[in-house]
């Protein structure tokens, strides 16, 4: 009779649990530099050129960043969908609506609510602008995600 020895499973390596703080902020500020600072280069490249591509076509698909308008309560979250990509937005808000605005004025009669709203609707006569316009939203959303996916690697809840 022979014996045969159970294997004893190897447990999983731990990793050590780092601040969450750092990588999300990367995350933020330029799409896959979180995870590029917590070792994953490969998946880093992949996802900024992913982000990137998906902004470029957005702009140049005649797309713009969205305005908070109080009569429109969707605008908030385009905005704040918007901002999910960081120094990015500034960049979309200077090509698109030639500065950085986030909000119309108030008064229906205000001369920069004018001025914002002639430039929104000289980009809105783009045959391709609601495309770009989603692309550019896509573009938030992808990193939004990545930076949830930084903080779940961050706090050791995912490999």
């Amino acid at each position: 009779m022979t014996e045969t020895a159970f294997e004893v499973p190897a447990e999983p390596p731990v990793r050590p649990r780092v601040s969450p703080i750092a990588p999300c902020f990367l995350a933020w500020l330029v799409p896959g530099l979180g995870h590029a600072w917590l070792g994953r280069r490969g998946r880093a490249a992949a996802f900024f050129l992913v982000v990137l591509a998906t902004f470029v076509l957005g702009i140049a698909s005649g797309g713009a960043s969205t305005v908070i308008d109080g009569q429109q309560p969707l605008s908030y979250l385009a905005v704040v969908d918007n901002l999910a990509m960081g120094p990015f937005d500034g960049i979309a808000r200077r090509m698109t609506l030639g500065e950085l605005v986030y909000r119309l004025p108030d008064p229906e009669g205000n001369p920069r609510r004018q001025e914002i709203l002639s430039r929104v609707r000289d980009r809105v006569r783009i045959p391709t602008y609601e495309y770009g316009s989603t692309f550019l939203l896509t573009a938030g959303l992808m990193n939004l995600l990545l930076i949830l996916d930084a903080f779940d690697i961050a706090s050791g809840r995912k490999d």
